[in-house]
């Protein structure tokens, strides 16, 4: 064989091997999602799931949230005095959040089995505002509050006054959002510096030093072992904060 001819051939071999390789790589594109793309698929099937839950918990807690506060202004006005609580994880903890919060429901509940959670897909700090007030209309807002709304919008100071003002004088914890480029942290400790009973719940920092085993593949939201984290971490700080924890069970 010539050289010329060798070449030749050399140049359709190469040539058949391309075109092969194009329809390969275009056949599996159509067959076979990306792996990133399946993994929010699944992240979205498990928030879908969450959000029915959450519908369904928030029925079963409201009537049962109502007959707690009612027995709490009974006490007031009979002058008794508050109940002392050693751990979080025996108060009623009302939940206001977005999403970040709606994927560790199942861990909320779990740790906070008085609690009350209402949480949305993609809320913002102005939907929060219309739940905190329909649980304020309905004397539903517990022991204390917790606020997850920084992460769908911007949020100013004004907004968490106003959130405060409606919480009835009880202590309110906010959440720091992760995953999101704004200011919300910075203005969330803003007014926090303001009020004696609002606090602040680092939860940036640990799902930044625990990213690869609490964050999903979104890098937003927790996944299991980061919605317990999550849940836990909430705990920890009410119970430092509110509780005679000295006095609680070393094992939890």
């Amino acid at each position: 064989m010539t050289t010329k001819k060798l070449i030749r051939t050399l140049e359709l071999l190469m040539t058949s091997v391309i075109l092969l390789l194009s329809l390969f790589g275009t056949y599996s594109f159509f067959t076979a999602p990306p792996k990133a793309k399946a993994a929010q698929e699944e992240i979205e099937r498990k928030l879908r799931e969450n959000q029915e839950r959450a519908e369904e918990m928030k029925r079963q807690q409201m009537e049962k949230a109502a007959r707690e506060e009612e027995e709490r202004k009974e006490q007031e006005q009979a002058g008794e005095e508050e109940k002392e609580y050693t751990d979080a994880a025996q108060m009623h903890v009302v939940g206001i959040g977005d999403s970040v919060m709606l994927a560790a429901l199942s861990q909320m509940y779990e740790t906070f089995p008085n609690g009350y959670f209402d949480a949305v897909f993609g809320r913002t700090i102005y939907d929060g505002m219309n739940a905190l007030n329909k649980l304020e209309e309905e004397g539903a807002l517990g022991d204390v509050i917790v606020f997850g709304l920084g992460t769908n919008c911007k949020i100013y100071e004004e907004d968490c006054e106003e959130l405060i003002k409606h919480s009835g004088g009880r202590p309110t914890f906010w959440l720091s959002t992760y995953g999101v480029e704004n200011d919300s942290n910075v203005i969330m400790k803003n007014v926090i510096a303001r009020h004696t009973n609002a606090y602040y719940i680092d939860w940036e920092t640990l799902a930044l030093e625990h990213q690869s085993a609490y964050i999903s593949s979104d890098y937003l939201h927790p996944n299991e072992e980061g919605s317990y984290a999550f849940a836990e971490l909430i705990r920890e700080e009410i119970t430092k904060e509110l509780c005679n924890y000295e006095q609680a069970d070393p094992k939890r």
